[in-house]
């Protein structure tokens, strides 16, 4: 008999078996749906937000330009919300109580120090209170407050350079120009809040990293069936008929492929219209998703030909899909990885393929301009597949 046409129909009757027993839509398709929801959802509902109090303590012009330009300068939809509160013991009471999540304060003799520093003197600073249970309010005041001062350096700066540049030095009337001129600087916020749920849906981002996940467990199982069919004594009946040993494993891996790939775009498509959280570019996506089975296809086949047993090839295949999932990023938003674990995350196909379908969500990135991923990702497969199909042809002959 013809190679091809017996692999088709041995493919045919393994997935058919496998679709029958349910496991297959369990495992590849409404795991990873029901878990991409929660963890997206939970995620798209934790936005940072921050009650951030502004103490005048200076009470010069300049201080109260500072506490009026931020309490009053903010827009109403902004995630930070900037009071004024009277003094500091009663900004850091309030702190305590939980009615706000950090302190500005600007400081006394704060203002005096401007007419100092446009004669070389040092420049002034904003003064921080924070919670040590709120670290990401307490890091954006503190860049407020940097960023106020900063603009106030340069500011004078500026007024150096006037001095300096001067032919005859400044009379007195001349300074205090400069000085009042400084005084009247903008206060320079503009806070922004952008998270996964924006461009990119999170559900999309947890779909495509569960289904990655879960394709493991998807595509491993058709793989180490070889074990268990050996041991049950039906791949030597299927071998008894006249059928080279090249239609079994091409058969396999035809039904290894079509499912793995059908699990992950039917989690594509139900996504993208049920929870109305597209992907992006639909040929880009196409392609990942026929990168990233051929990848997981490449590993299974390696983990199935270096196992002795059916149980312990799937002790393999757990350690290897949750260690990838944990370094590659799949139950992390996009781009908060630690510098370390980002890089460790390239070692992985889930690391390559959620930074491909970011890019395409968004960024709305073609084929050609993720093609890095998808090299490194058929690259992967093709390895996986050369180590592992020696020990996957002695299962089926042996």
């Amino acid at each position: 008999m013809r190679t091809l046409p017996v692999a088709v129909i041995i493919a045919r009757n393994d997935m058919r078996r496998r679709l029958r027993d349910r496991t297959a839509i369990l495992m590849g398709v409404v795991t990873p749906l029901v878990m991409a929801a929660l963890i997206g959802l939970a995620f798209s509902g934790s936005g940072f937000s921050a009650r951030i109090a502004v103490v005048d303590a200076d009470g010069t012009a300049l201080s109260k330009g500072i506490a009026e330009g931020l309490i009053g300068g903010t827009p109403a939809d902004a995630p930070l919300r900037f009071v004024s509160v009277a003094g500091v013991d009663t900004a850091r009471a309030q702190l305590s109580a939980g009615e706000v999540d950090a302190v500005l304060v600007v400081p006394a003799g704060f203002g005096a120090a401007v007419p100092a520093m446009a004669t070389g003197g040092a420049p002034g600073h904003l003064d921080v209170v924070v919670d040590a249970n709120k670290r990401i309010a307490g890091d954006v005041t503190r860049s407020i407050g940097d960023s106020i001062s900063a603009r106030l350096a340069a500011t004078t700066l500026a007024i150096d350079t006037a001095i300096a540049a001067g032919s005859q030095p400044p009379d007195a009337a001349r300074i205090q120009q400069l000085v009042a001129a400084a005084q009247q600087v903008e206060v320079p916020v503009a806070v922004a809040q952008v998270d996964v749920g924006g461009q990119y849906s999170s559900v999309a981002y947890f779909g495509a990293s569960m289904g990655i996940l879960f394709l493991f467990y998807t595509v491993g199982a058709g793989a180490r069936s070889l074990i268990i069919e050996r041991k049950e004594g039906t791949l030597a009946r299927v071998r008894a008929a006249p059928i080279d040993d090249r239609s079994v494993l091409l058969g396999k891996s035809i039904g290894v492929l079509v499912l793995g790939f059908a699990s992950l775009v039917t989690i594509w498509l139900v996504t993208s219209v049920v929870f109305r959280a597209p992907w992006g570019n639909p040929v880009a996506v196409l392609a990942v998703i026929v990168a990233i089975v051929f990848a997981v296809a490449g590993i299974s086949t390696m983990v199935t030909g270096l196992a002795r047993t059916d149980a312990q090839a799937d002790g393999l295949t757990s350690i290897i899909a949750f260690g990838f999932a944990l370094i590659g990023g799949s139950f992390q938003q996009p781009g908060s990885l630690p510098g370390v674990f980002a890089a460790l995350a390239l070692l992985t196909p889930n690391g390559w393929a959620l930074r491909a379908f970011t890019q395409i969500g968004a960024a709305d990135a073609t084929v050609v301009q993720v093609w890095p991923s998808l090299v490194v990702l058929l690259v992967m497969g093709a390895v996986g597949t050369v180590v592992g199909i020696r020990g996957v042809r002695a299962k089926v002959t042996g």
